[in-house]
Parts: C-alpha cells; sequence; structure tokens
C-alpha cells in the first residue's frame, strides 16, 4: 500500500471514531430528554401536528433517539480491522464506479 492510502485510511478510521463520539454524545442527551418525556404521564409530544400524550408514541421517539446512540456505539468499539476492511470496499466500489483517485 501507499503511503497516502494509508494516511487515508488511518483519516477514516479517525473520522469513524469522531462520528461515533457526537453521535453517542448527541444520542445520549436526546435520549435523557426523551426518556424524561417517556416516562412522565402529562408530558405531551407532538405528533402530525396534534400534541400527544399517547405512551406508543413517546416510546417510538425514545427507541428512535436510542438507534442513534446504538449507531455511535457500533462505530466508537468497531475493531480497526474491520474499519480498515471497509475502507478497502469504500475504494473498491469508488473505483468500480469510476471515481478513481
Amino acid at each position: 500500500m501507499d503511503t497516502s492510502q494509508l494516511k487515508a485510511m488511518r483519516r477514516f478510521r479517525k473520522g469513524m471514531r469522531f462520528l461515533g463520539i457526537w453521535f453517542t454524545l448527541i444520542g445520549g442527551f436526546m435520549l435523557y430528554q426523551v426518556v424524561g418525556t417517556l416516562l412522565d404521564p402529562e408530558a405531551t409530544i407532538i405528533y402530525n401536528d396534534v400534541p400527544t400524550n399517547d405512551y406508543s408514541i413517546k416510546l417510538n421517539a425514545a427507541i428512535f433517539v436510542g438507534s442513534f446512540v446504538l449507531i455511535g456505539l457500533v462505530a466508537l468499539f468497531t475493531p480497526a480491522k474491520l474499519i480498515n476492511k471497509l475502507f478497502v470496499l469504500k475504494m473498491s466500489l469508488k473505483s468500480s464506479v469510476g471515481f478513481k483517485k
């Protein structure tokens, strides 16, 4: 491998970790707020421009926001070997489509 490719691979790994940190942090703050709304029976949430305090709607919002935390944690704790394989796959797909770099 060329040194520029190794630098690009390292940058890709650091970028994945950076995105994982941000998804986890922002998703965690959002999840904290949504769980507070979920546990309060009087709290309302806007769904289709109608304020409602239905538990299932609040639960769906909590699951949706929790998926951001899950994506962030997966990006944070994915082994470096797998991220390297994703980088190689990305580069091979780019070259097969015609975006050679």
